[in-house]
């Protein structure tokens, strides 16, 4: 999708979200708000529940066109970068935080299957990763598909978390981050199994077994290939159609 579609699409969500927390949210009202067309909406969302769910996805889109803005992005540390994540999140969903309050359990915490926003939270933790040139060699043997679901699905608790958290200025939330975070750079960063490996490599090449060290370093390289990994999706009921019938009811009122 180009850039005019992608900012159209956010502009509307944000508009959308507005008239729903006053409670005026039809494609009407949104037409008023914007100035875009019913067809011009509907040709970017198929109902109106889609506009409304779109807002967790941009967040990432949008926080990828921050970082893109900075230069030197690329030196921060992976706990840095995932604290910037995190808390810049958390201040977009602060300026709309009724909205998130009202829907973020329905449309990502009881989601039972794969979403946008969910794919795109894994997809930036997985570069944040994988072009960080400090990982121990030795964190390829955990860091696959399911490494990645695994912090996604932190990452929802995370957000759970700050939503139910009362301490000042979520201060409780904060430090719950940087605790994760550190604990995230100190796994991925070690170096003790690394010098095991080097040892290992070592000690075969002393006593002639070049072939097996060979052996050794496919079986090492063989960690960083990703093997395919289909998470199961749920059929759960959906209210497109009905959302589809109510929008047709609206416009006829």
């Amino acid at each position: 999708m180009d850039t005019q579609k992608l900012n159209t699409k956010i502009e509307l969500t944000e508009a959308a979200i507005d008239l729903y927390i006053e409670d005026r949210f039809t494609i009407s009202n949104l037409t008023k708000q914007t100035g875009k067309t019913a067809s011009e909406i509907y040709s970017l969302f198929p109902n109106k529940k889609a506009i409304l769910k779109f807002y967790y996805p941009s967040l990432v889109i949008r926080y990828r066109a921050m970082i893109s803005e900075i230069d030197d992005f690329d030196t921060y540390t992976i706990s840095e970068k995932l604290s910037s994540f995190v808390f810049t999140l958390f201040d977009m969903m602060g300026e709309r935080r009724e909205f998130v309050e009202d829907t973020f359990e329905k449309y990502e915490w009881n989601c039972s299957s794969k979403n946008d926003f969910q794919e795109e939270v894994k997809s930036l933790f997985r570069e944040f990763f994988t072009s960080d040139g400090n990982i121990a060699t030795s964190a390829g043997f955990f860091m696959g598909n399911i490494f990645y679901s695994s912090l996604k699905t932190q990452y929802l608790y995370l957000v759970k978390f700050w939503l139910e958290d009362e301490s000042d200025d979520h201060e409780r939330t904060f430090a719950l981050t940087d605790k994760i975070t550190g604990f995230i750079e100190e796994l991925v960063y070690s170096r003790i199994v690394d010098k095991g490996f080097d040892l290992a490599k070592y000690s075969l090449s002393a006593f002639g077994f070049n072939k097996q060290v060979e052996d050794f370093n496919d079986w090492v390289s063989s960690w960083f290939e990703d093997e395919p990994y289909d998470e199961v999706e749920i059929e759960i009921e959906d209210e497109e159609e009905n959302d589809n019938q109510n929008e047709e009811s609206e416009d006829n009122e």
